[in-house]
């Protein structure tokens, strides 16, 4: 991505910052799994967003005074012993490179630079980002350092600028589509290589590996851990142990997808294990592929998500008291439990997403409806990642396998 568009970004995302204000940014560290080992390092989004860099450690400042604006990018200081262990870290020709911002220090020279600024500037405001969900979750490095520095400047005024770039990046550039389209694609090579080997006596965690082998071939590593649930739990949404053999006449439901440049993808489809579809399995896809559609035609600008969930629970309603799934329509919430969709980006599920959130040109959804038949062994979801456009949607992943007739097809020519 040009840095010219990250350059655009942190100057929409600033441009209310008071003169006086500092903002601070962190891309997180590396956390300690057990002994010497870390867990693999995961850059805060925002900050990539903003820097399109990506390595631990790193700290962004951005100081507005009645001179002007400053930015100033900390990276790693140079350690050429480290180096032999693990490699070279960021450089200052990178660093510019990739952000833009032309203005490198050391990370060792942080906290002296903060502590003069603060001294020789009339420093009234600090700008951070801080993300929180649970009261449990561990405090990020932004909240450390808003914590110890409430100690140090007491009348600093603290503003959290995390909803305002949650809610920029609600709305894709061209060249974020491009990369999730990019995302997609390898998704639907890794889920041809996966179904191309899918047979009874085989186990999940065979088709996960022969799913990620084509992700890896491509250099992309998964967007999320991959769900490949076969029989009965399918009808648990979030199965990841994929421990079991999978058995001939059982519907095998993968929820997957590869992640190309930090972009994601998020896609499900549902398998007949042996290649073919039981009429009772076939009566409940099709059904599931219905609501889809419909949805489908319901995406356009001003349509609120919350919407789009009830015209699947409309559909279930109907049809799946016609096909005795249930006995009335009160009862969809037995066999559907979950929205049918998030925003995708960087995240899987992306965020900007507040409660009452309405469609806009520019985003990208996934649709998602699924059918949980416990007491039969059945779960089946199909999920595809959306396009709003000006009016009406884009399937980006229209390419991979669907209807019945083309999964049949494909499988039975695999074997």
């Amino acid at each position: 991505m040009k840095r010219e568009i990250v350059i655009n970004r942190r100057q929409e995302a600033f441009k209310d910052h008071v003169s006086g204000s500092i903002t601070v940014l962190f891309a997180g560290d590396l956390v300690k799994r057990s002994a010497d080992s870390t867990y693999p390092f995961i850059v805060n989004r925002n900050f990539y967003y903003l820097t399109q860099c990506d390595e631990d450690g790193l700290i962004y400042v951005q100081l507005r005074n009645a001179v002007g604006n400053k930015e100033i990018l900390f990276i790693k200081d140079h350690n050429p012993v480290l180096e032999k262990w693990v490699g070279k870290s960021l450089t200052k020709d990178e660093a510019i490179h990739k952000s833009g911002v032309f203005m490198i220090q050391a990370l060792s020279q942080f906290e002296a630079f903060f502590a003069r600024t603060m001294s020789r500037n009339n420093i009234q405001t600090l700008y951070i980002d801080s993300e929180r969900d649970q009261l449990t979750h561990r405090n990020s490095e932004a909240e450390n350092f808003v914590r110890r520095i409430q100690r140090l400047y007491p009348g600093l005024q603290i503003h959290n600028i995390n909803q305002k770039l949650n809610k920029m990046r609600t709305l894709k550039s061209e060249a974020e589509v491009e990369l999730i389209k990019e995302a997609i694609d390898v998704t639907r090579l890794g889920i041809e290589a996966l179904v191309s080997k899918l047979q009874p006596g085989r186990s999940e965690y065979q088709a996960v590996a022969d799913f990620k082998y084509e992700l890896n071939l491509k250099h992309c590593d998964v967007s999320f851990d991959t769900i490949a649930a076969s029989g009965k739990d399918a009808t648990i949404l979030h199965y990841v142990s994929n421990h079991k053999e999978m058995k001939d006449g059982d519907l095998l439901l993968l929820d997957c997808g590869a992640a190309f440049k930090h972009y994601c993808a998020d896609i499900s489809r549902t398998f007949p294990v042996n290649g073919k579809f039981t009429d009772r399995q076939r009566e409940v896809y099709e059904i599931v592929l219905e609501a889809q559609n419909e949805v489908f035609k319901a995406i356009k600008p001003g349509v609120a998500l919350i919407q789009l969930n009830e015209i699947v629970r409309n559909v279930y309603k109907e049809r799946c008291v016609q096909a005795k799934m249930i006995e009335a329509p009160e009862h969809v919430d037995d066999i559907y439990y979950h929205s049918v969709s998030h925003s995708l980006g960087l995240d899987t599920h992306d965020v900007g997403m507040f409660e009452g959130a309405v469609l806009e040109p520019g985003m990208v959804i996934t649709v998602e409806p699924g059918l949980y038949l416990e007491h039969e062994g059945i779960g089946v979801r199909i999920e595809d990642d959306v396009l709003v456009t000006e009016t009406g949607c884009e399937n980006l992943s229209s390419s991979i396998l669907k209807t019945v007739e083309e999964i049949e097809a494909f499988m039975n020519l695999s074997q």
